[in-house]
C-alpha cells in the first residue's frame, strides 16, 4: 500500500504541486519577472539583518523608506494590492468605492508590512535570544493531533501571512516530539537563498522539503506523512500546474491542489497555524482545527481534496479580516483565476 501511495504522489506531482515540473532550478525569465524572481541581493538582506540586529527601529524605519520605492516602481504588485483590498472593504461591508488617497495609504500600509515581517522573520531565525514574545492560542488543536494514538501523520497548512516559518522551530517547545518538515522553495545556487540557509539557524532542527524539483518534493511530502512525521506548507498561491477553485472574499480563486491531495492520499490529520504580528516585537501563533481527507471521510478524492481547499480558504479569511496587511502576497490571485477560464472555456470550444 505504501509504494503505491508514492506511486500517486509522483502522479499528482506532475500537476498537483502548484507548479510546472521541470528539472530543478530551471525556470524561464518571462516567470521569474512575473512570480517575483530577487529584486534585491543578498547584499541588501546582510545590511537589513545588520542593522536589524543593532537598532531594530532603524531598521523599521529603513523599511518605510524602501516600501515607498516599491509602491512606485512595481506596478503590478501595487495593483494586486489595491485589488485584494477592495475585495477586503467590500467582504467588510464597506459600500461604494475607497477613495484614491485611501486606496494609495492601505497598498503603502500593506507594503510595509511585508517590510516588517521580513525583517522580524530574519531576525527572529537567525537566534535563538531574539527578544520577540510569542504566545500561544488554540495550542490543544496542535497537541491533539500529534498526541493521537493511530499515528497518522499531521500536515500543518498555512499561507503566505505573518510569520509563517517562525511557528516550526517552536513545535517542539510546545510539547510535540514528532519528526517535523516543513516545505519551502530554496534554490542553493541563489545567492540570496544561500544567505537566508546561512542564517536559518532556528531551522537547523526541522528538515527542508524543497519545492525546486515538485515531483521529488510530493514524493518526499507523502513519505514523512505515511511515517506519522508533521510536515508543514503554505498553501495560497498557485503558479501553473492543476489547482482547486475555492471561495475566498466573495470571488472565486484558485489555491494549489497539491497540499490537498496529500490530505487525501495520505490520510494526515490537517491542522492550520497562522502567526501573526501583534506590535513591536510580540507575535501570537493561532492554531485552528482542520479535519481528516482521507478515503474515510467518504466521497470521491476529488471532493475530499475540494472540501479540504475551501476548509483552508475559510480558516484563511477569517485571519485575513482581523489582519488583513500581513497577506504577503502581492499577485492578483482573483485575475490569475479569470485568465484560467478564459483558457478553459477557449478548450472546451476547440473540443465542440
Amino acid at each position: 500500500m505504501s509504494q503505491t501511495i508514492e506511486d500517486q504522489a509522483r502522479a499528482e506531482s506532475r500537476t498537483g504541486g502548484g507548479e510546472e515540473v521541470r528539472p530543478a532550478g530551471e525556470s524561464t525569465r518571462k516567470e521569474q519577472g512575473r512570480w517575483g524572481a530577487p529584486r534585491c541581493g543578498y547584499r541588501v538582506n546582510a545590511t537589513m539583518l545588520w542593522v536589524g540586529t543593532r537598532v531594530l527601529w532603524v531598521g523599521y524605519g529603513l523599511v518605510w523608506v524602501a516600501a515607498v520605492w516599491f509602491y512606485l516602481a512595481v506596478g503590478r504588485a501595487r495593483r494586486a494590492s489595491v485589488r485584494y483590498l477592495d475585495l477586503m472593504y467590500r467582504a467588510r461591508g464597506g459600500v461604494g468605492r475607497r477613495g484614491f488617497l485611501l486606496r494609495g495609504w492601505e497598498t503603502y500600509r500593506h507594503m510595509v508590512a511585508f517590510g516588517v515581517l521580513l525583517l522580524d522573520r530574519a531576525l527572529m531565525l537567525a537566534r535563538p535570544g531574539h527578544g520577540f514574545h510569542i504566545d500561544c492560542e488554540g495550542l490543544e488543536h496542535l497537541r491533539a493531533a500529534t498526541d493521537a494514538a493511530d499515528g497518522r501523520g499531521v500536515l500543518v497548512l498555512s499561507a503566505h501571512f505573518g510569520m509563517a516559518e517562525i511557528a516550526a522551530p517552536y513545535m517542539r517547545r510546545m510539547g510535540m516530539t514528532r519528526p517535523a518538515n516543513i516545505v519551502m522553495y530554496q534554490d542553493v545556487r541563489d545567492g540570496t537563498e544561500q544567505f537566508h540557509a546561512r542564517h536559518r539557524h532556528m531551522l537547523e532542527h526541522v528538515t527542508v522539503i524543497s519545492t525546486t524539483d515538485p515531483l521529488a518534493a510530493g514524493v518526499k511530502i507523502i513519505a514523512a506523512l505515511k511515517k506519522g512525521e508533521v510536515v508543514a506548507m503554505r498553501a495560497d498561491r498557485t503558479l501553473v500546474g492543476k489547482a482547486v477553485e475555492v471561495e475566498l472574499l466573495g470571488e472565486r480563486v484558485n489555491v494549489p491542489a497539491g497540499p490537498f491531495v496529500a490530505a487525501a492520499l495520505s490520510g494526515a490529520r490537517v491542522v492550520h497555524i497562522y502567526t501573526c504580528r501583534l506590535g513591536y516585537r510580540r507575535y501570537r501563533c493561532m492554531m485552528f482545527p482542520g479535519g481528516i481527507y482521507g478515503e474515510e471521510a467518504g466521497g470521491s478524492r476529488d471532493e475530499r481534496v475540494g472540501r479540504a481547499a475551501q476548509e483552508f480558504a475559510r480558516v484563511l479569511e477569517g485571519i485575513l479580516r482581523r489582519f488583513p496587511h500581513q497577506w504577503s502576497n502581492f499577485y492578483d490571485l482573483w485575475a490569475v483565476q479569470g485568465v484560467r477560464e478564459e483558457v478553459t472555456k477557449h478548450e472546451e470550444m476547440r473540443q465542440d
